[in-house]
């Protein structure tokens, strides 16, 4: 499909344009600083460490190390590992300890350390590092140790780390998880703090956003392009969500503090609005997916409507009763609901992949198995238990296919709308000491009024190439002289067939550029990209060969 995309443009001779983005925010952030009368430094230091909230700090430079050092986006930024850490099944611990602490890409881990920058500030802010009862001391004892509770922060967020990967729906990676449950943490103990935190996210962005691309061209590029909220992982931001409410509504009831209840619901629903928490959608196979708008509005308004309930008389001990108290049926609500979206992930996280259900021709590296096909039945959903699976049924799948049994891994890396619009990709496999990469190369030609025909080859790293898929043969929409001429993919390139009726009078491998030869009674000339069929001064173009975009 066609996008207008904007395409980074930083010349050489420009690069003071990022210092005066910076000079005019610092400069503009001081002149607010004088005019404004409120101490805001007093009362953050009054809480924070030197007024620095030094335990999200921490987190976010774990997470960082791990991006660049374990994933090796260091030395790879364009291509960090991601495959081997992602939450593939019980049977593959290794990958329930990385998921949430792994990132996909560059913009991946910025997004969501911007949202740990600015929720963890707030939620940490709720914490505090100096014990808040009057007549308690500092470092009397670990509870009020400055030092003790700065280091609970990252704890904490591992702990919530570790829950969100282990009872989430599928191979997830990422660290939005916890980033979702202490922006349900702030947004119920601080409401309207939360929410400017939430718009302070947004200025982020668009500073992160000047600093990166201080100059770009916008220009129409053709692009393989997913639906949005097909690549968001619903359930793991729910139940990041639900716990950071639950954790926040036991820290407030053990101080006794009451937040606005109206606030609390117009938080929680601009919050879960914005982030997409209404896209609820099912994966169909073959690149395809099903969203249930409706469904997902109205579950987001009622979330806000429960969660606004249970801070409702919150001076209530964390203890939930079937009275009629709205705050007590809501709180036995969200603990309901937090419990089911956790349990229904166990089905998907025990697939135990086997052997002989791995790709039997591929290219295989150490314990990985790497190949192309297209409408196969996808091993890791035929893998996860379902009550009311059917015998026979299965969702199937296309594209680049990496396996693996050791590591539970089955999935199609690169979808073939996105292989054919970009000619190659890279599909990168390792572990945590080790690292290479397939290259997926497809030639695509173009057959007058019908189907396309292509081959996908398959290359190691200085290695040679190997066909890994052919597709079905084209015929063109074209009769010369009582004649038919078809275009077929083979191991070792493409044949033009040319049949009357249903004999075939002629078959030869696809002529060299600027050559033409005879085949069936019919001359084929070829003209760079283009192939024509000719007789008795009769000249058609039969095929074309596909030009794929340009690869950043």
């Amino acid at each position: 499909m066609m996008q207008s995309l904007p395409t980074p443009a930083t010349p050489a001779w420009l690069p003071w344009q990022e210092a005066v983005v910076l000079v005019v925010v610092l400069v503009i952030l001081l002149a607010v600083r004088r005019l404004s009368t409120a101490r805001l430094g007093d009362g953050i230091r009054a809480r924070l460490l030197l007024g620095v909230p030094w335990g999200t700090l921490l987190t976010m430079a774990g997470v960082l190390a791990v991006y660049l050092f374990l994933q090796g986006a260091w030395w790879h930024p364009r291509d960090p590992l991601v495959t081997p850490f992602r939450t593939w099944s019980y049977f593959y611990p290794f990958g329930m300890l990385t998921g949430a602490f792994t990132h996909g890409s560059q913009g991946h881990i910025t997004g969501n350390l911007m949202g740990t920058l600015v929720y963890g500030t707030v939620a940490e802010y709720v914490w505090g590092h100096y014990p808040r009862k009057r007549g308690v001391q500092t470092f009397t004892s670990l509870r009020t140790n400055p030092f003790a509770r700065l280091l609970a922060v990252p704890v904490a967020m591992f702990v919530v780390g570790v829950f969100s990967a282990v009872f989430a729906i599928g191979p997830i990676v990422g660290f939005s998880g916890v980033v979702f449950a202490i922006a349900g943490f702030a947004l119920v103990t601080r409401p309207t703090l939360f929410l400017g935190a939430f718009l302070g996210t947004r200025v982020l962005d668009l500073l992160y956003s000047a600093l990166r691309y201080p100059v770009s061209t916008a220009a129409g590029q053709t692009r393989f392009v997913t639906p949005w909220w097909s690549n968001i992982a619903i359930q793991g931001h729910a139940i990041g969500i639900l716990a950071g409410v639950v954790v926040a509504l036991a820290l407030l009831r053990s101080r006794d503090e009451h937040p606005d209840t109206l606030r609390v619901f117009f938080a929680t629903l601009v919050f879960a609005v914005a982030q997409g928490l209404w896209a609820v959608y099912i994966p169909l196979g073959g690149g395809r997916f099903r969203l249930f708008r409706w469904a997902g509005t109205a579950l987001v308004f009622l979330l806000a409507l429960v969660v606004a309930a249970a801070t409702v008389g919150s001076d209530r001990r964390f203890r939930p009763s079937f009275d009629r108290h709205p705050a007590s049926l809501a709180v036995i609500v969200l603990l309901v609901v937090l419990g089911a979206l956790s349990l229904a992930a166990v089905p998907t996280n025990v697939v135990d992949l086997q052997a002989d259900q791995l790709p039997e021709d591929g290219i295989e590296v150490r314990d990985y198995v790497v190949t192309y096909d297209e409408n196969v039945p996808n091993a890791y959903f035929e893998s996860i238990w379902v009550p009311t699976q059917q015998a026979g049924t299965s969702v199937n799948a296309s594209g680049v296919i990496v396996a693996s049994a050791e590591r539970e891994v089955w999935i199609a890396a690169v979808q073939p709308g996105r292989l054919a619009v970009n000619g190659e990709e890279r599909v990168t496999v390792g572990g945590p000491t080790w690292r290479e990469s397939v290259y997926a190369n497809r030639t695509d030609w173009s057959v007058l009024g019908n189907a396309s025909v292509y081959r996908v080859q398959l290359r190691r790293e200085e290695g040679q190439s190997r066909t890994a898929y052919t597709s079905e043969p084209s015929t063109a929409d074209v009769i010369l002289d009582g004649r038919n001429v078809t275009v077929a993919a083979r191991q070792h390139g493409f044949d033009v067939v040319v049949t009357r009726g249903n004999e075939t009078v002629g078959q030869a491998p696809l002529p060299a550029n600027m050559t033409r030869t005879r085949i069936g009674g019919l001359t084929f000339e070829r003209n760079r990209s283009r192939l024509y069929a000719g007789t008795d001064g009769t000249r058609v173009k039969i095929a074309e060969r596909r030009q794929q975009a340009a690869r950043r």
